[in-house]
């Protein structure tokens, strides 16, 4: 994932004066509304991309993500808890979770502490809520990119029923 300058110079030195902030958007078409959390104590406004001209805000709501280990095996997998999001939260979570065909769409942005600032991962890492475990206090579940080295190629199968020229 790439950074900006600014957020390896706060993970490079821990300055005083600065410090990184994880920020994570949920959506899923079922949802009344996109879910825009950060992990911080207080809410921040910052810009969801480079491009945006007005800021987003993003509520405090505990989290924790274990973002993912590149490494040669093809799958991604990040963790993500989040603890006390709210009974309309938790809901939209708990009935999109029940539609196995569409999943939820986790998206990490990463900034400085600096209100209306574009995030300083470009682009964002994008994953899909695979499992999701509902308890009273807490939603626990592992999300996870496409498995790209394990995808066939080409991603286009030929087969008789679509190509009939193959059937000899």
């Amino acid at each position: 994932m790439p950074i900006s300058p600014d957020l390896r110079r706060i993970y490079a030195s821990a300055p005083s004066d600065r410090r990184s902030i994880q920020t994570l958007e949920l959506w899923h078409p079922l949802f009344p509304q996109r879910y825009f959390l950060t992990n911080d104590v207080q809410m921040w406004q910052f810009l969801l991309t480079a491009a945006s001209t007005s800021p987003t805000p993003f509520l405090p709501v505990p989290f924790y993500v274990r973002q993912p280990t590149s490494d040669g095996k093809g799958q991604q997998d990040m963790e993500i808890q989040i603890d006390n999001v709210g009974r309309e939260a938790m809901d939209a979570i708990e009935a999109a979770s029940h539609n196995p065909n569409i999943n939820i769409t986790a998206t990490l942005r990463l900034y400085v502490d600096q209100h209306n600032t574009p995030p300083q991962n470009e682009p964002p890492m994008m994953l899909t809520m695979q499992s999701i475990t509902i308890t009273a206090g807490a939603i626990v579940g592992t999300a996870t990119r496409a498995d790209v080295l394990n995808r066939p190629f080409p991603t286009e199968l030929y087969r008789t029923d679509t190509f009939p020229g193959l059937n000899r």
